[in-house]
């Protein structure tokens, strides 16, 4: 007699995005990770409560880098919970004044661009180009691949190649230039946000999704967009224009979304 086994699908939920507080939730198997915890841990615990989930089962979190909007609620979370803290030894370092003491068997090092495993989960860390000590982009490969790449101004060919045929590109689309330029912001704050120090761009953003989407169906979801220099709309727009441009059609090729910053978005795939 056959049996037909059922295909075990990747769960990826965006459950904030902007500079108020990143979290992102995935779930594969027996593996439930989060990637960055950018708020407090009870309003972390309240975000997963609202996609049923619980912030017990969570297996570790995943810190990008130091800042406060990704690394907020870490410590409190490790410490109540008993949950492993992965980032590059820099990151854990600089983040201590943040996250307070983190249990030395619940803190765990790696290396930018040394793929290790995690459960169920195959994790390839890319370096990020951003105004921290060490940070990091994260390649998830379950039955599916997800590239989450946030915080950087500038993707260099490593981690290009590392995002090649993801099934999900949660992207940064941090600002419009002109928008940027054109602001309030003092100049020092304008060159930092768009040095390759600093963040992707819109324009940013679609040049690198013109180089990886394959036409097969991509789901892209533009994240931690500025709240002075940015709009979904010209976020979505620019990016969808320049790839239209290409002969790559939002809804026939990819599907194309704009992660909200206090709205969750959630993906099975």
């Amino acid at each position: 007699m056959l049996k037909w086994r059922m295909e075990v699908k990747m769960l990826f939920c965006s459950l904030s995005s902007g500079s108020s507080g990143n979290c992102q939730y995935i779930e594969y198997k027996n593996t439930k990770i989060l990637i960055d915890a950018g708020h407090s841990g009870k309003k972390i615990t309240e975000l997963l409560n609202s996609i049923d989930k619980k912030v017990e089962e969570i297996d570790a979190i995943f810190v990008t880098h130091e800042h406060l909007d990704h690394a907020k609620g870490v410590g409190v979370l490790s410490r109540k919970h008993n949950i492993k803290v992965f980032s590059t030894i820099e990151t854990m370092r600089a983040m201590q004044p943040v996250t307070k003491e983190i249990a030395a068997e619940n803190a765990y090092t790696f290396i930018n661009g040394q793929p290790f495993q995690f459960k169920d989960l195959f994790i390839q860390p890319m370096q990020s180009f951003h105004d921290c000590s060490n940070g990091t982009c994260f390649i998830l490969n379950g039955n599916k691949k997800i590239s989450v790449v946030t915080d950087t101004g500038y993707i260099n060919p490593d981690l290009l190649n590392s995002m090649e045929n993801s099934d999900i590109y949660y992207l940064e689309s941090n600002h419009d230039y002109e928008m940027l330029m054109n602001g309030s912001y003092p100049w020092s704050l304008k060159s930092r946000i768009s040095s390759t120090r600093g963040h992707l761009s819109n324009d940013n953003a679609a040049e690198v999704l013109n180089r990886l989407i394959k036409k097969k169906n991509e789901i892209v979801m533009l994240s931690h967009l500025s709240q002075d220099n940015n709009t979904h709309t010209i976020a979505s727009n620019t990016v969808r224009n320049l790839l239209h441009q290409n002969s790559i059609i939002d809804g026939v090729d990819y599907t194309l979304e704009v992660s909200p910053r206090d709205e969750i978005s959630l993906h099975e795939i």
